[in-house]
């Protein structure tokens, strides 16, 4: 193994340019596609959807973890990414970064997804992972059959306070999913201004939006971000293989010059009805959930959250009588993520002949509009499932989204809205 430079503390914020090889570090957990989605934990390495065998040993959520080490800004070698013309706080629009551009030659899997952080002037990276490569800390590492579910504190890198929008993540193979919560941990309800709510989700090494790109109709959004702002990490992760495997992520926030932010983005987390019971053998419906839209506003993104024995997740816009399906994804091991701008033009989905796919074109909304969800759900199993953060025994019906200019609230009493 070549070393380059130490990664300091249990959660490293790296705030310029990384590592060109390390043994220092932490390995995380998430296989991208061709198309850049993710393999999700136990597909593509355990097997296909839902004929994955569960794992020998399910484990279920676990309490916060501190790092033993303050978070650290780390100076490194690397070079920036190309910012497509951008200047002062505003990237532009770059590129999404190749793959293997960290060089690390750990011998854990996924060295290839590392990604170099932004010019500290124009944005900052968030690093979860261990100190130490040959001898991580146990938290970071999963052996065979394993899954968990953790929280890990840290500190955002931008001395000053600021606006971002483009985001980059990555993640190891076996990552499920991260869910970063800028102000408050996750879950803890929805706060106004700058705190207390999620800045940043994905489930799979993804560009948000897709290669930097902005739509015109998005060149105002930003999302505010205080200075220092404490962070929560929430990791889910398995590993399906038969080796150890090791914990670790990457995110890139790309800062917006406060002059140009008009609009200010915000994340939607509806977890619809957690106290289903799904009876071994049953085949049913979640839902349909429903949320109710505030105020004149448009959908930036939007997927499905579900595990291992969902077959479809749906989503409509309701307006008046009218029912417009947005978002349609057949396969949880690899979930659609959906962007609603006027530059992307999305799949039409065809559920008899197994496309997934939604609406295309801006996807605007209304007073008086709703969001409906619902998941297809068969329990193949000999035991029931709930609603818990195992991958194979457990599941969950979940819109994740970000909108501008409003939000969605129950109109039925269930909560998990807002972070």
């Amino acid at each position: 193994m070549r070393v380059g430079c130490m990664w300091l503390g249990l959660v490293s914020l790296v705030l310029v340019a990384g590592c060109a090889s390390s043994t220092d570090g932490d390995g995380g957990l998430s296989q991208p596609s061709s198309q850049g989605g993710s393999a999700a934990p136990g597909d593509r390495e355990g097997g296909s959807g839902t004929n994955a065998q569960p794992p020998a040993a399910a484990g279920g959520a676990a309490e916060p973890t501190a790092g033993t080490g303050e978070p650290a800004a780390m100076a490194g070698a690397g070079a920036p990414p190309d910012n497509g013309g951008g200047t002062g706080n505003d990237p532009g629009e770059p590129p999404m970064q190749a793959m293997d551009e960290c060089d690390l030659d750990t011998g854990w899997d996924g060295d290839e997804y590392c990604i170099l952080p932004p010019d500290p002037a124009k944005g900052f990276q968030l690093r979860i992972g261990p100190t130490d490569y040959e001898n991580p800390d146990p938290r970071y590492v999963l052996e065979p059959g394993e899954e968990e579910t953790n929280n890990f504190p840290a500190m955002s890198g931008n001395e000053t306070d600021v606006h971002f929008y483009y985001r980059q993540f990555r993640m190891r193979p076996g990552s499920h999913h991260m869910i970063v919560t800028a102000g408050g941990s996750a879950g803890s309800g929805t706060d106004a201004g700058f705190g207390g709510r999620r800045i940043a989700t994905s489930n799979s090494s993804v560009d948000s939006p897709v290669g930097g790109k902005i739509a015109p109709e998005n060149e105002g959004v930003g999302i505010p971000l205080t200075a220092k702002s404490s962070i929560n990490v929430s990791l889910h992760s398995i590993n399906v293989s038969d080796q150890p495997i090791v914990r670790e992520i990457w995110v890139n926030f790309w800062y917006r010059d406060p002059a140009d932010v008009t609009e200010t983005a915000q994340q939607l987390f509806a977890t619809g009805d957690p106290t289903f019971v799904v009876q071994p053998g049953e085949d049913t419906i979640l839902g349909p959930y429903s949320c109710d839209i505030q105020a004149e506003g448009r959908m930036l993104w939007f997927y499905g959250h579900r595990h291992a024995n969902n077959k479809r997740f749906s989503a409509w816009r309701v307006r008046g009588t009218q029912r417009d399906l947005f978002y349609e994804g057949l396969h949880w091991e690899e979930p659609l993520l959906l962007e609603y701008t006027s530059t992307i033009e999305n799949p039409v989905p065809d559920r008899n002949a197994g496309i997934e796919g939604g609406w295309s074109g801006i996807l605007d909304v209304l007073p008086g509009d709703k969001l409906e969800w619902e998941c297809h759900v068969v329990n193949n199993l000999d035991t029931p499932l709930r609603f818990t953060n195992n991958t194979y025994t457990g599941e969950m019906c979940i819109m994740d989204a970000e909108l501008v200019g409003t939000n969605c609230t129950s109109s039925g009493g269930l909560g998990g809205f807002g972070p």
